[in-house]
């Protein structure tokens, strides 16, 4: 007689499960911030609504549309950086994964937003030519979805 063994695979043990939802969730966390520095600076850098109309036009699905892709690319960040990022940095130098995160997190920003995303919409390198205060607000908001992904991904 065979006796066969199944394991079971709750949601809480899978990585793939665990990295999505601190994807959604640092995303969440990152447009609080996104909000809070509009509201301090008058400055209004809404990157899903710019999304949104960059990829509809004027159109009133345009900032859904652009909270969806936004919430998609910050999952995308999640397993990158839980598939590959922690990985190898784990075999460099061992630190807490929230400082792994928000490294991941700052280089992310300086090597896709300010040197790709913003000058691609035209607003310079670091978004200067909106304000001087854009690069301080990118920054404060990928280093809160940092924290949260740190945050939510330790063990």
């Amino acid at each position: 007689m065979v006796k066969i063994e199944t394991s079971q695979v709750t949601i809480k043990d899978s990585k793939f499960t665990r990295l999505v939802i601190a994807g959604v969730l640092a995303t969440i966390a990152f447009n609080g911030a996104m909000y809070l520095d509009i509201a301090v600076t008058g400055i209004p850098l809404d990157i899903p609504k710019t999304l949104g109309l960059l990829v509809l036009g004027e159109n009133p699905n345009a900032e859904i549309l652009g909270h969806a892709i936004h919430i998609f690319n910050g999952i995308g960040l999640a397993l990158l950086f839980g598939y590959v990022a922690l990985p190898i940095s784990k075999r460099i130098v061992r630190l807490p994964i929230i400082l792994y995160s928000v490294i991941f997190m700052v280089i992310e920003l300086v090597l896709t937003v300010w040197f790709g995303m913003l000058p691609a919409i035209g607003a310079g390198i670091g978004g200067l030519d909106i304000a001087l205060e854009v690069p301080v607000m990118t920054l404060f908001r990928h280093i809160v979805f940092g924290i949260v992904l740190g945050v939510l991904l330790r063990r």
